[in-house]
């Protein structure tokens, strides 16, 4: 709200970007920053596949309704042969009022009419970028598409006055939501579908958990079924098994381009490039070891691809390897299989969150050092370090392991944990006659045995609980997306 304020003032003219995935609040949030601004606001969201006559008329019979004082006769179908006509009619039925216009789902009206952003750009030189105080606002969910429209080389370039991308809910932010539910089943439910509001909404935090993922996620009546499919479909454009097999195998555990392609038959080239869409996409993270320089970030070999979308996720990993189970209504064997599989489910959402407390943490002063990267490390199969803080400028590192099992972490988990960074910091180049200033850090969901205490005393290493992983996340200084 507080940036939606900044990039659009009523006493000039303004041209905004409002982007992020499908179902992530864009349009409530845009809705209710136009009511509590107090201007008012034309909401358009353009239909799909329609020709570019009937986007037209469709966009402006829309704003002559909206727009036309009362007892004012409205063309029931004003049409127009060009897009400049539309635009001009558009200014002179807003005058010089601080108006906002909101053109949703923009992406489909370029995919209807791909000479509309340099039809847009003519009329925002020509018509409002001197002479209206109106705020101009595109949205939508095909992420790429609209970042596309920023590029150097697109029309619209440099045109924009603003862009707001919309994140998904950060865990410490989902309690509202989730008010019945303690902690740990908030977590798993985060793992499931993430930070997005309307998924969280039709939560019923009175029924468990596996309850939910039967009527939400599973069930022929549920709106949510086949909406894996949607979010995929919306934002690739296309219908291309390749993509599905490349977003299954990620789900399935398989991290590194080689073992992705394996599992989903497809050659390296082939894989390297639907990995780049998916990653240019938001679908999927591109993770770099922790303990690479960042000035060789652009040349690291060995990344690992993770699912971005928690949601996916689950839909990869649990609904559509059971199809099978789910054409015939039988849905025991698929729950049966999520409740083995929830564990360690929700220990990878467990992961991250350490990894977000530590940065959080150190940005706020209260770690030992101030890291530059915080991420994680490994070697194949070797070894994994799930939390690597770095500050490469003062040679210090911290080092952590996160437990989610349902045992108290001991001396030998430590010891271990030790070992393991020994491996880490044996490949991180330093200076000459400098050597790494190590740090320690255990997360636990259980607790900590005594001998652990004991020995990460010795060693002033951070012992920190779930709880308190959580109570720092809820009271971290998080400053809004710019």
């Amino acid at each position: 709200m507080a940036d939606l304020d900044r990039l659009a003032r009523p006493d000039r003219p303004s041209f905004v970007l409002v982007y992020g995935r499908r179902r992530v609040g864009k349009t409530s949030l845009l809705q209710h920053w136009a009511a509590r601004s107090g201007r008012p606001a034309f909401y358009w969201i353009a239909p799909r596949s329609a020709t570019p006559d009937n986007l037209r008329t469709d966009l402006i019979r829309e704003f002559w309704r909206w727009a036309a004082p009362a007892g004012t006769a409205v063309e029931e179908e004003p049409r127009y042969e060009s897009w400049l006509d539309v635009f001009r009619s558009i200014r002179r039925l807003i005058a010089d009022r601080a108006v906002a216009i909101i053109l949703d789902e923009f992406p489909w009206a370029v995919e209807s009419d791909p000479s509309l952003p340099s039809r847009l750009q003519a009329a925002w030189d020509g018509l409002f970028k001197d002479n209206s105080r109106v705020c101009l606002i595109l949205s939508g969910s095909h992420v790429s598409a609209l970042e596309k429209l920023l590029a150097s080389d697109a029309p619209l370039f440099g045109r924009m006055t603003g862009k707001l991308y919309v994140p998904p809910f950060r865990f410490s932010e989902i309690d509202p939501f989730l008010p019945h539910y303690t902690p740990e089943k908030r977590l798993a439910v985060y793992a499931i579908v993430g930070g997005i509001p309307d998924y969280l909404q039709q939560w019923n935090d009175r029924a468990t958990i596996m309850t939910n993922v039967r009527e939400l996620l599973l069930s022929d009546l549920s709106p949510l079924r086949n909406e894996a499919e949607v979010i995929v479909s919306d934002v690739l454009r296309r219908d291309n098994p390749d993509y599905a097999s490349i977003l299954s195998a990620v789900a399935h555990g398989q991290h590194e381009a080689g073992d992705i392609g394996t599992a989903a038959l497809l050659p390296s080239y082939r894989v390297a490039q639907i990995l780049d869409t998916l990653v240019d996409l938001r679908l999927v993270e591109r993770r770099i070891r922790a303990s690479v320089p960042p000035q060789r970030y652009s040349v690291a070999r060995h990344a690992r691809y993770y699912l971005a979308d928690p949601f996916l996720r689950f839909f990869y990993r649990i609904v559509e390897p059971n199809r099978i189970y789910l054409a015939r209504h039988n849905y025991d064997p698929i729950l049966r299989n999520f409740s083995e599989q929830l564990r360690p489910f929700v220990a990878a959402e467990f992961e991250e969150l350490c990894r977000v407390w530590t940065e959080t943490q150190g940005a706020a002063g209260k770690l030992p050092m101030t890291p530059e990267i915080v991420g994680s490390d490994w070697k194949g199969a070797q070894f994994q370090a799930d939390v690597v803080a770095v500050d490469w400028r003062r040679a210090q590192v911290l080092i952590g392991e996160a437990k989610w099992g349902d045992r108290r972490v001991t001396a030998d988990d430590y010891l271990q944990l030790k070992e393991r960074a020994q491996k880490v910091v044996a490949r991180m180049p330093l200076g000459k006659n400098q050597q790494w200033n190590i740090h320690f850090a255990v997360f636990a969901r259980r607790g900590f045995a005594s001998d652990l205490v004991t020995a990460a005393k010795d060693d002033n290493a951070l012992l920190v609980t779930f709880d308190e992983v959580g109570a720092g996340l809820a009271t971290a200084r998080i400053p809004p997306i710019r």
